[in-house]
């Protein structure tokens, strides 16, 4: 008989950047190897833990702080990670320049979901961390803060005050309902 072998899991690093109302924190998420970056954060409970972080008002770097899943507004993870998501698992999608509105700050940039789909019918199914792509960061009534981008931002839709597309749209965008094809056709006896 064969004992079955049981290897230890391994881990990477995430460095990221975390927007609270309290403030930005800076530290790292521990991430399975084979798991995206968004399926981590969809399966990681009340609580997402950082290690080494910096937090405001704290003069020493934390070795762990846990952070409450519902305060935080934008994640924003290292540009070396490439597994944002996992490639192919949103389907066929197309970039839709959209506009987030929280509190004190707004994120442009550009958001995939399906092609032939409303951004408001999207919407109806997200409760987790929207990725936004070329995002651009604007803090509103603090002439402290400076504006940012980032080739990708989290936003985690319970933190959303509001959310709009932008009037003109970059890159491909949504074709909007196609035609039917000849196999829709023939199912419903018009095919030519």
């Amino acid at each position: 008989m064969v004992a079955p072998s049981f290897s230890s899991a391994r881990y990477r690093s995430v460095p990221a950047e975390v927007l609270l109302p309290a403030g930005w924190i800076t530290g790292a998420f521990v991430v399975p190897e084979d798991q995206s970056f968004l399926d981590f954060l969809a399966h990681s409970g009340a609580f997402l833990k950082l290690v080494d972080a910096l937090v405001p008002g704290h003069q020493d770097v934390a070795p762990f702080f846990a952070i409450q899943r519902g305060a935080v507004q934008l994640i924003v993870p290292s540009a070396d990670d490439d597994r944002v998501v996992t490639p192919g698992s949103m389907g066929i999608t197309a970039p839709w320049s959209i506009s987030c509105l929280f509190e004190r700050s707004a994120v442009h940039g550009s958001l995939d979901f399906l092609m032939n789909q409303r951004l408001s019918d999207f919407l109806k199914q997200q409760t987790g961390f929207l990725v936004i792509r070329e995002a651009t960061w604007t803090p509103i009534g603090d002439g402290n803060q400076l504006q940012r981008s980032w080739p990708v931002v989290l936003v985690n839709v319970p933190q959303l005050n509001g959310i709009s597309e932008a009037v003109d749209q970059r890159g491909r965008g949504h074709p909007g309902k196609l035609p039917p094809s000849e196999f829709d056709l023939a199912e419903v006896g018009m095919a030519s």
